[in-house]
């Protein structure tokens, strides 16, 4: 992949408005959802309809909503013309030029990009449109105006039925970002609850859910070719003056390196050549003829391409080390808003806007059921939001208050309700307060505590209630001599006195490689059981974003 510029975006002496790639970045290499157009060969040659216009005269960097093409095409949204000619005057520069040469030198190696290997399967179903993005997450306002959209009244009457919904269920945070005072305010005469519907709009706080993946850099396996073996594959594309000879071949995604003969005024020469399983040779700006002086360096430049057009992924997470061990598939998953104008950044993970983040893997519980554990679920957004609150309340903060600021436990246990039933997980459990501080050596015990043995177990009751359900504890194994840890690939097994076993593609391969005397014990942990009749109703019903809904 094409190095992405050492700049994420340029700011101008004495402007409000910057110009920012870092949405783009974060698509290209770590793979948050694409806000900008789909990137092909053809529009890749236009990079800056994929740079983002970024108002930074506050102390939170916010987005305007326009790109830098947007603005060159003469819109504004509402952003000052003074600001707006100023932005283009500076842009109007060879910095930029080249700065926006390298965007696109990026997004054209971008779109070369045919597959990603060994991706994990979403948090939830993809192919979904809503109101927020995640199926199963609805608005409480969206949902009480379908069921009077027939009726009739004016504006003014309709926000004052919706401001008396507040003492019914309805939060101020859903009606804030709902953005229908302002948008209803424009609507003239008597009008219908549908209408009133097709005013809302949660664009702005569209969930992402995604998992925190890198790049695998592992090697081709070349194999060496038999001298005088037979193979069938595409002939080489080259002049006809050159003649080629299969020296080794990737058996895994079909890449050869062969070696290259010609005659000149001298003799005869030769240099070695790597080519695609169809046949294409193998370059690079650096080496525009593909011709290297030895096999290593075409393969080296094979790897190379291959990262670039078939990049392998690893799941194995950024804070694996910080968890019990054992347990399948472990995931980070990070809840963002992509969307959301006002921008935070964790100290945690690289990506724009984390709401928040959870890391989970798979379990045996006592009886043999299959159970969801919850490892750890942290706001790093809110927590830095309310410390800003509490401690000055009056001075501007460089951490906007994000939305769901007291409502993110609720958020992330509907979440993972949710994804356990899309699992079938038979349970959902979490790890009692008293785990998390050992794990942080008693640091911010009193709000570990409240979170995980108060907060969880008190959100899941409310939760639980409407489907006749109750949070109860749930035993699950853990490793107390040996350790199972997550590799790039698969599983690395090690013994109590830390030392490598082994590494195992599979779950199922890891069992092989135990220790001799090798066991577990049933750890207890907060929980709540899923029948089949409850991961159903759940994956039918939903949850409200906020709270329980309208009542």
């Amino acid at each position: 992949m094409a190095t992405f510029p050492n700049e994420f975006g340029l700011r101008f002496e004495s402007s409000a408005l910057a110009i920012s790639a870092r949405r783009l970045w974060e698509h290209t290499e770590l793979r948050q959802i694409n806000p900008f157009a789909p990137i092909t060969q053809h529009i890749a040659l236009k990079p800056q309809a994929y740079v983002d216009v970024a108002d930074i005269a506050s102390p939170v960097q916010t987005l305007t909503g326009l790109t830098l093409d947007d603005v060159l095409t003469g819109k504004h949204a509402g952003i000052p013309q003074a600001r707006i000619n100023s932005l283009i005057r500076q842009i109007a520069t060879d910095q930029v030029r080249k700065w926006l040469d390298s965007v696109g030198h990026h997004l054209r190696h971008f779109s070369q990009q045919r597959a990603m290997r060994n991706l994990p399967a979403p948090f939830l179903p993809t192919d979904y449109v809503g109101p927020l993005g995640v199926p199963g997450l609805h608005c409480a306002l969206a949902t009480w105006l379908k069921a009077h959209r027939t009726d009739k009244a004016s504006a003014l009457q309709w926000l004052q039925r919706i401001h008396n919904l507040a003492g019914k269920g309805l939060r101020a945070e859903e009606m804030e970002f709902s953005h229908l005072v302002e948008d209803l305010g424009e609507e003239a005469g008597s009008i219908t609850g549908e209408a009133v519907s097709g005013c809302l709009c949660y664009d702005n706080i569209r969930i992402s859910i995604l998992p925190f993946l890198h790049t695998v850099d592992s090697p081709l396996p070349f194999v060496k070719v038999p001298t005088n073996a037979t193979f069938k594959r595409i002939k080489p594309k080259l002049k006809s003056t050159l003649n080629t000879s299969p020296q080794w071949r990737d058996r895994v995604l079909g890449y050869w390196v062969d070696v290259v003969r010609w005659d000149d005024l001298l003799g005869q020469d030769h240099k070695w050549m790597a080519f695609t399983h169809r046949g294409q040779p193998v370059i690079a700006p650096d080496k525009p003829s593909g011709l290297c002086d030895s096999p290593e360096e075409a393969m080296a430049l094979a790897n190379d391409h291959a990262r670039k057009v078939f990049p392998k992924i690893s799941s194995k997470g950024r804070w694996s080390g910080y968890r019990l061990t054992g347990g399948e598939h472990y995931r980070e998953w990070l809840v963002t808003l992509p969307y959301y104008a006002p921008s935070y950044f964790s100290s945690h993970f690289s990506h724009r806007n984390i709401l928040l983040h959870v890391r989970c893997d798979i379990r045996e519980g006592a009886n043999g059921e299959r159970v969801l554990l919850l490892q750890e679920a942290q706001s790093d957004w809110a927590q830095q939001a309310r410390r800003d609150l509490q401690q000055d309340a009056t001075s501007s903060s460089s951490i906007p208050a994000p939305p769901w600021l007291h409502e993110w436990p609720a958020l992330a246990l509907k979440l993972m309700l949710l994804h356990a039933a899309q699992q079938g997980a038979d349970a959902l459990a979490w790890t009692p307060g008293m785990v998390q501080v050992k794990r942080y050596d008693g640091l911010g015990a009193t709000g570990l505590f409240e979170l995980y043995d108060r907060t969880l177990p008190t959100e899941a009751a409310r939760l639980l209630r409407p489907f006749g359900k109750a949070c109860e504890p749930i035993e699950v194994f853990q490793p107390v001599n040996f350790y199972i840890e997550p590799a790039d690939v698969g599983y690395e097994v090690w013994n109590e006195d830390q030392e490598l076993i082994g590494m195992a593609a599979t779950w199922k391969q890891a069992q092989t490689l135990l220790p001799d005397g090798a066991h577990e014990v049933l750890r207890p942990m907060h929980g709540i059981r899923l029948d089949e009749t409850l991961r159903q109703a759940m994956l039918a019903k939903g949850f409200y974003a906020w709270g329980l809904g309208i009542h």
